[in-house]
């Protein structure tokens, strides 16, 4: 059976990460699926809950790099004319991470509050175009799921041995 990992990759550091990988030939598991989304903040809990549902056995979140968010980039916002404009959008740029950072937050409390290992889901920033460090987050999602699943098999199997329970009769005939 194979680790089921959903990568919800935004459109810019994260797809380049995916490519770059991809050009220098460096391979992953098949059972990674990947998802382009616009940016890391359209994101929410319940599309991260809906993977798992699905049967993902963890989640990455893949985005550009802390402070190198290209979803408000100049070209894609009006230029600012003032100061006050961009004091402005940078706070808007602020309140985006954090909104990012605030779901992947939330995320993990309710799957904790539902018994599921966090470190099944993972928030990852990395430099656009890194390939190596993609996969190598990817590998090391894997091994984390693959000990979790491991760690839960042994406490299933317990330290003793099974025994049969002999259960009385109430019958009365």
């Amino acid at each position: 059976m194979y680790t089921e990992v959903l990568v919800f990759a935004c459109n810019w550091g994260g797809w380049s990460c995916i490519e770059t990988a991809s050009n220098l030939g460096l391979h992953y598991p098949a059972s990674v699926k990947v998802v382009r989304v616009s940016c890391l903040a359209r994101v929410h809990a319940g599309l991260i809950l809906k993977a798992f549902e699905f049967g993902a056995d963890g989640v990455m979140l893949l985005g550009c790099e802390q402070g190198k968010c290209h979803f408000g980039a100049d070209s894609f916002l009006p230029k600012a004319k003032t100061e006050k404009e961009t004091i402005d959008n940078s706070e808007e740029f602020a309140a985006k991470r954090q909104n990012i950072i605030n779901e992947y937050e939330k995320t993990r409390s309710i799957l904790e509050m539902l018994g599921v290992r966090t470190g099944r889901l993972v928030l990852v920033q990395l430099p656009a175009f890194d390939g190596r460090g993609f996969v190598m987050q990817v590998v090391n999602l894997i091994a984390e799921i693959d000990k979790i699943q491991a760690s839960k098999q042994a406490r299933i199997m317990g330290p003793k041995p099974t025994q049969d329970i002999k259960v009385q009769s109430h019958s009365q005939y």
